[in-house]
């Protein structure tokens, strides 16, 4: 279930990507895109010895839904959910917005 609020939650940023380029500029763009938004995915403390560059990047991390459904895939908890859909609520609204005005106007 976390899995597909998740897929939810790219696909609609997907859809303002979509909304707001050209085929050529979004088939080029693809891959660079996967890769940012894969380096928020798993946190980096798992990955790499902590250091001052790898603290600051996990809390950028924290920032984003994806690293609170490693969290909660690695060992469940029920406030790493809560924060799964309060960052997922908050991060999208400028995405749903941008929809939004795309298609209104």
């Amino acid at each position: 279930m976390l899995t597909n609020i998740i897929g939810i939650y790219l696909s609609v940023i997907g859809f303002a990507i979509g909304l707001s380029f050209d085929a050529p500029t979004i088939d080029a763009a693809g891959t660079p895109i996967l890769f940012i938004i894969a380096t928020f995915i798993i946190p980096w403390k798992h990955l790499l010895p902590a250091n001052s560059f790898i603290d600051f990047f996990t809390n950028v991390q924290k920032l984003f839904p994806t690293y609170y459904l490693y969290d909660d895939l690695d060992h469940l908890s029920v406030s790493h959910l809560g924060l799964l859909f309060v960052t997922a609520i908050i991060t999208l609204l400028p995405w749903l917005s941008f929809i939004y005005r795309k298609l209104i106007n």
